[in-house]
């Protein structure tokens, strides 16, 4: 989602739910409440039923907390990963059990006319086009509040322009960086639904201690993960504090040794070149590629020869299959969803490390 509030982006959707049931918040009664932010603090009107979020992550967040987004924010990836719904699957999951429909995007590739469901009128949105145009779509939406914990993109003007549609509840130090714990309880303090958002943080640490508890082989493991490559370098995990890399953790696997030693980037990843690619020889290896064929890496002599290749202890993870961002984006309904999915070829990979 980096792209989506920078100028030139691609193309960006949006798409809205019909609601058929579910929670919604209480009517407004003049207070406010205040959460922090980098750019200011936000202060929300108690009761905020129309809420925007503006990454995936941060629509999970919202969802976790029992209310429903007036538009889930998508991009052509996601588009092309989900089918053209712009919806992932633990998106859909909760939804549905919140009693809410997910409409298809509109191909039209605008605004279509309200479609009446009981006393509310939401439309179906896709749109794509510049900056500015992204910011009239959000307008005509009329949120009563912006998530944007996860938005990578959101700068200081950015907020000042979208701040005057409404209060933003984003991120203190930067996107993906904090704690998913932490932004969740962000959410539900600006939501109004604390109580809801510790239950929905509670359930799904407990739902990865499961799959821990599970798989007892997983401790002490060592593991290095290949995020993509980048004109004749690697992108690779190189720190366990976010991301994938904090599922991995709570799963009982360890980060490499070499891995720790990379340098990493302000997005927590390590750029190698293929020249170093035998010092991602460990116990196993995650790798995530475009359809799952990690062809960008098979072709690579030091890869082939590498143990832990050889013996195929090796998890590789199509980008398109919403593992990767299920796990590399962690939220409260996205990680039970991706850890039980990626559980068994891990335990495969590690019944064959010596």
């Amino acid at each position: 989602m980096r792209r989506v509030l920078a100028v030139g982006f691609t193309a960006v959707a949006a798409l809205v739910l019909t609601a058929c049931g579910g929670d919604s918040l209480a009517s407004s009664d003049g207070e406010t409440v205040t959460v922090s932010g980098k750019f200011g603090d936000a202060q929300i009107p108690a009761g905020a039923d129309r809420v925007l979020p503006l990454s995936p992550q941060d629509a999970d967040m919202v969802i976790a907390t029992g209310v429903a987004p007036i538009a889930l924010p998508s991009d052509t990836n996601t588009l092309v990963a989900t089918n053209g719904t712009g919806v992932w699957p633990w998106q859909a999951d909760a939804l549905t059990e919140m009693g809410y429909e997910v409409l298809p995007p509109d191909p039209g590739g605008g605004i279509e006319a309200l479609t009446s469901v009981g006393d509310k009128e939401i439309p179906t949105l896709l749109f794509e086009g510049d900056a500015q145009g992204y910011l009239e779509h959000i307008v005509a939406l009329e949120p009563d509040v912006i998530v944007a914990t996860g938005q990578w993109n959101l700068n200081e003007e950015m907020y000042r322009q979208l701040s005057a549609v409404a209060p933003i509840a984003h991120f203190d130090q930067q996107a993906n960086v904090e704690p998913w714990q932490d932004s969740t309880r962000k959410i539900g303090k600006a939501l109004g639904r604390e109580a809801e958002a510790e239950n929905a943080i509670e359930e799904a640490e407990s739902a990865v201690a499961e799959v821990r508890s599970a798989h007892p082989e997983f401790a002490g493991v060592r593991f290095n993960a290949v995020i993509g490559d980048l004109a004749g370098q690697l992108y690779i995990l190189s720190g366990e504090d976010r991301g994938i890399g904090m599922v991995m953790k709570d799963l009982g696997f360890q980060l490499s040794d070499w891995a720790r030693t990379v340098p990493t980037d302000a997005d927590g990843r390590g750029v190698v070149s293929y020249e170093l690619v035998g010092n991602l020889d460990t116990d196993v290896a995650v790798v995530i590629s475009p359809a799952g064929d990690i062809e960008y890496m098979r072709g690579n002599p030091q890869w082939g020869n590498m143990p832990m290749v050889q013996r195929g202890s090796i998890v590789s993870i199509a980008r398109n299959a919403g593992v990767p961002n299920a796990l590399g984006f962690p939220s409260p309904i996205s990680l039970p969803w991706g850890s039980e999915r990626v559980a068994d070829a891990l335990s495969t990979a590690v019944s064959r490390v010596p």
